[in-house]
């Protein structure tokens, strides 16, 4: 999703654009789950088109990218 310009604003985005601006280490896994949880609960809530499956499969990628690499990084590097 990075560098990526998304052409709709889907009510989750808000979610997934806070954990990627997210510079607080101990905020960030709350700022993912909060995201993932989003997404979630749009899925379940109504058929979604084919663009927007496509943005939530890049979006929950992203989100499991900077949660595995970013997240842990920041919070041990915070504790030393």
């Amino acid at each position: 999703m990075e560098g990526e310009v998304m052409n709709t604003h889907y009510p989750w985005l808000t979610f997934y654009e806070a954990a990627v601006l997210e510079t607080d280490p101990l905020v960030l896994p709350g700022r993912i789950e909060a995201a993932q949880n989003a997404i979630g609960q749009r899925v379940i809530q109504i058929a979604i088109d084919d663009e927007e499956r496509r943005a939530v499969v890049k979006t929950l990628n992203a989100l499991a990218v900077l949660k595995r690499e970013r997240a842990p990084y920041k919070v041990a590097a915070h504790h030393n």
